[in-house]
């Protein structure tokens, strides 16, 4: 019996990590759409397709509401789980399991061929390589630092790069071996490497960080060396034209248009420089969760970081950039005598770049540490076996490895099931950052959604005490006061509810312009329903002065689709003149967007504007948006049947 387990041992270990990674993630599966699930999916009509036939799927793939690419890759495989499934949370979020299950193997598989990259000179043995790279994978797996890129609906987007990513690494690495062995493999650099990396980058930007990991490995494993240890010309080529030329590319770019990267930053709350002064400290915080994760810090949501104003404003940013400086230097200082660890630092910083430094995105979320952190784990703990086994004490590693997947997946269980339903996972994400607007609002609406399909009164005044403190925590937002009318029209409250929206209209003209925005104007485009008439001209006041702020002319696509909104509310409460009005100013102010001409183009149709109609269709083609194909051709036949009743024919 010792035997067959001795023999079975491995294979055994596997299964039960196979197991653990899908066990912890299970109490998150009843859980709600959050954040912005809710624009990418929930509210994404092209990913509800009818059909498997080709324009469906080349809307649905076509349809990201963000990302310079459109992720068509995680937006197919969105549309495929609404087609088999229905938007069920709990299917999105099962297919995401699946998705990190089988990252962990890939990755295992990357561990075991950059091991074997040092192999020799530390004396591994294939047992002692096929133990750690699992090891490692496991650790990857359980970690409570991947969660929101697991049970995040949307940042399937994420794990799904990550997939093709580790296909990416893994084929580079093998290639590598075979071309050191054999002089072999050119297919597999040369082909399956690049296909891999197109299709991450397919599924979301941020996996056009990979070949710069293919240089991470270079530099601190393998040296660039080819056959018998020689320098490869071959890989010089291939680097130049993957990394070198893109990178050139892209700087050019940015030199020759640097507006395009300035003005994204407009309706942010810092500029480049204190974006890049507080990713400083974000990046400490990461290393520090990934190293010692705390359950009270961990959350979807970490608006409540103040930016960085200066290098001592806060104080711990000049010591957190002087840190990262260090760690950097140490990293390139370490590539000889501790390659495992300069390799761990190295590609930490570099998974990074592409998020946590220039770019106009938001400061901090964890999913970002999805793939630097599976690097920073094989860095450490390969780097602590070899530690102790050079001084007789590899089972004190096994025995503390023990010890720490064991916490890490009591930890990413705890998490799991606080996301299993939506009050106890807006309650959670309150408590850890009591000082988020996004945390807060999500309470607020957590209560208000409770509310809606219970009629339970009794969780009005909890309700309002969230908006109260999330209005604390974002005094420039009127999304609590649109929330709350919202929750007292469906209890059919309708003086609260006017209350409500008249403190919104108060405060709509000095609104931040952010995505709460809109999402508070398309909440008042919910409540425009029949049983709420006595509303409209509350609602519609709301609409009138936060589309009077000054602060809109800094942005006119983004105006444009409040507009859109505005014109959409005005179409239901039967207003057809000023909606006509509105949604031809809302093209007008962003001619590009294939959406808005649509949009256009079906009013028109509904109440007989046939000449205007042809003139929006035809603007619409001259698009060729191929993400509208199948809306132009539903309104042209349209446009054709209304001109053959108005001839008679």
């Amino acid at each position: 019996m010792l035997k067959l387990l001795r023999r079975y041992a491995f294979p055994l270990a596997c299964l039960a990590a196979l197991a653990l990674a899908l066990l912890i993630y299970l109490p998150g599966l009843p859980g709600s759409f959050v954040f912005d699930d809710v624009g990418s999916i929930v509210r994404n009509p092209a990913i509800r397709i009818r059909d498997l036939g080709f324009e469906s799927l080349l809307q649905a793939a076509l349809s990201s509401p963000g990302g310079g690419l459109m992720r068509p890759l995680s937006m197919l495989s969105f549309a495929l789980d609404a087609y088999f499934f229905g938007l069920s949370p709990f299917a999105f979020k099962l297919t995401n399991i699946l998705i990190h299950i089988a990252n962990g193997l890939l990755l295992g598989l990357v561990a075991r061929e950059l091991l074997r990259t040092v192999q020799e000179r530390f004396a591994l043995s294939r047992r002692e390589i096929e133990w750690l790279s699992l090891g490692i994978a496991l650790l990857w797996c359980v970690h409570p630092l991947d969660l929101t890129a697991v049970l995040y609906a949307v940042q399937r987007e994420t794990a799904l790069a990550a997939f093709f990513s580790a296909l990416a690494l893994l084929s580079y690495t093998v290639a590598r071996r075979h071309q050191r062995s054999r002089g072999t493999g050119r297919w597999l650099l040369w082909l399956c490497t690049p296909l891999a990396v197109g299709a991450a980058v397919f599924s979301k930007e941020n996996a056009a960080i990979v070949p710069l990991l293919f240089l991470v490995i270079e530099f601190t494993l393998l040296r660039f060396r080819g056959r018998d240890g020689a320098p490869s010309r071959e890989l010089w080529l291939f680097h130049g034209l993957f990394l070198l030329l893109p990178g050139l590319g892209l700087a050019a770019l940015i030199l020759l248009h640097p507006a395009t990267l300035f003005a994204s930053y407009v309706g942010r709350d810092y500029t480049m420089w204190e974006r890049l002064l507080s990713e400083s400290r974000i990046l400490l915080d990461y290393l520090r969760w990934a190293l010692l994760p705390d359950l009270k810090q961990l959350a979807l949501f970490h608006d409540d970081i103040a930016p960085s104003r200066g290098l001592l404003q806060p104080a711990t940013t000049l010591p957190s950039c002087l840190a990262v400086i260090v760690l950097l230097a140490a990293a390139f200082g370490l590539r000889r005598r501790a390659p495992l660890l300069s390799f761990g630092l190295l590609w930490f910083f570099a998974g990074h770049l592409i998020e946590s430094t220039v770019l106009p995105l938001e400061l901090a979320f964890e999913h970002r540490n999805y793939l630097p952190l599976f690097g920073l784990m094989l860095g450490t703990l390969g780097s602590l076996y070899l530690f102790a086994r050079s001084r007789g004490e590899a089972r004190l590693v096994a025995a503390l490895f023990v010890i720490g997947v064991s916490a890490m997946a009591a930890a990413t269980a705890v998490r799991a099931s606080e996301w299993g339903n939506e009050l106890d996972f807006a309650l959670s994400e309150s408590k850890h950052h009591p000082g988020s607007p996004r945390a807060l609002s999500e309470l607020e609406w957590a209560y208000l959604n409770y509310i809606v399909v219970t009629h339970d009164a009794t969780l009005v005044p909890l309700a309002e005490d969230a908006a109260r403190r999330s209005k604390a925590a974002d005094p420039y937002s009127i999304n609590q006061d649109v929330s709350l009318a919202y929750m007292y029209s469906k209890l059919q409250d309708v003086p609260n509810a006017r209350r409500h929206l008249a403190a919104a209209a108060k405060g709509a003209d000095t609104a931040h312009i952010s995505a709460t925005l809109q999402f508070s104007l398309q909440t008042l485009l919910d409540m425009a329903v029949p049983e709420n008439q006595a509303l409209f001209p509350d609602m519609r006041a709301v609409f009138d002065r936060a589309l009077a702020s000054p602060q809109l002319t800094t942005d006119a696509c983004y105006t444009a689709n409040l507009m859109n909104s505005y014109a959409l509310f005005l179409d239901r409460i039967q207003d057809i003149p000023a909606a006509v009005t509105s949604l031809h100013k809302s093209v007008m102010l962003c001619p590009s967007n294939g959406q808005l001409r649509a949009n256009f183009a079906r009013l028109l149709l509904r109440y007989g504007d046939l000449k205007d109609a042809r003139t929006e269709l035809d603007a619409l083609r001259a698009l060729g948006d191929p993400r509208r194909s199948s809306e132009l051709a539903e309104l042209e036949a349209d446009y054709k049947a209304q001109q053959r009743l108005k001839h008679g024919g």
